[in-house]
């Protein structure tokens, strides 16, 4: 899958979306379904693109790729940093991370749904939503380090 420069940064030997890709997937999506335009507050954007290299005490805040794009994704869908779609582009924005990288995640539409409004709502964490993205790739979280 080609995007266009500019749209990933690498980091630790993955790649990750760039604000400016964060955005074109949200103007793709309210093309093809309904919504809103605008930016409620863009400092979420920026703040979910740069979730990969967030760290703690010297160690990455999120240890590995699916951690890391679990927290870009709760990040868009329970900040809203958009006026409308912020379930959607988190959702887009983290399976389009997800195959960038190699991994073919597929969940059901209604799986898609129920974890997107999950995280919106506060009732799954950023750990829930990693496991959440592990079961799509086909991974056992209780066998694997991802």
């Amino acid at each position: 899958m080609a995007f266009p420069k500019g749209f990933f940064y690498r980091y630790r030997g993955d790649d990750y979306p760039t604000p400016s890709f964060i955005y074109a997937v949200h103007d793709k999506i309210l093309t093809v379904s309904a919504g809103r335009t605008g930016t409620a507050h863009s400092a979420v954007i920026e703040s979910a693109a740069a979730k990969p290299t967030d760290s703690a005490f010297g160690d990455d805040a999120y240890p590995n790729l699916f951690a890391k794009v679990a927290a870009i994704g709760y990040t868009l869908a329970h900040d809203h940093g958009f006026s409308d779609g912020n379930k959607r582009t988190a959702l887009e924005v983290m399976l389009l991370t997800l195959k960038r990288n190699g991994y073919r995640p597929n969940p059901s539409d209604r799986e898609a749904a129920v974890a997107m409004v999950l995280v919106a709502m506060g009732l799954t964490s950023i750990d829930g939503l990693r496991v959440i993205l592990m079961l799509w790739c086909g991974i056992d979280p209780a066998d694997a380090e991802a």
